[in-house]
């Protein structure tokens, strides 16, 4: 795993720089690249953050459209996993993803109880994630997610 609170606050030490008075020329005619701000009190607004902070030397998986991390390669439980494109990977966890629709799946090893993941940015399907397994032996896939490798896109950032 990672220090998430070094990860803040380096992230933290990034946004001061790039927001702080003496590194902008004036408020209305330089906008920072990371965050829209506020016009009353100069902070970033909720809605223009990406609050999934991650560091820079983690390998990840994104989304093959937009390339919006998914999931740190860390959260990998297995890779012996088909879906609806091929080759598919087992997740502990993912981020920046919605949930579709739950629905009744019918899959290789019986009918689950699924809901779609999108990519949060660009709405492009993923994958899936198993909320309820059909018997005991397959309680093990609840709560957690596939990624279809056909649709992601491995980055190891070393």
């Amino acid at each position: 795993m990672f220090d998430m609170t070094a990860a803040v606050f380096s992230r933290r030490q990034s946004f001061n720089a790039v927001n702080s008075p003496s590194s902008a020329t004036s408020s209305s005619t330089k906008k920072s690249k990371h965050a829209s701000s506020s016009p009353t009190s100069g902070m970033p607004t909720t809605a223009s953050l990406d609050l999934h902070y991650l560091p820079d030397d983690k390998p990840v998986f994104a989304c093959h459209s937009c390339s919006k991390v998914v999931a740190l390669q860390d959260e990998l439980v297995s890779k012996a996993f088909n879906g609806r494109s091929g080759r598919a990977y087992l997740m502990n966890s993912t981020i920046n993803t919605s949930l579709g629709k739950i629905e009744e799946r019918k899959l290789l090893t019986g009918t689950h109880t699924v809901a779609d993941l999108l990519c949060a940015s660009c709405k492009e399907s993923l994958g899936w994630m198993y909320i309820k397994a059909p018997n005991g032996d397959q309680r093990y896939k609840e709560g957690r997610y596939i990624l279809e490798a056909a649709r992601i896109i491995k980055e190891n950032n070393w």
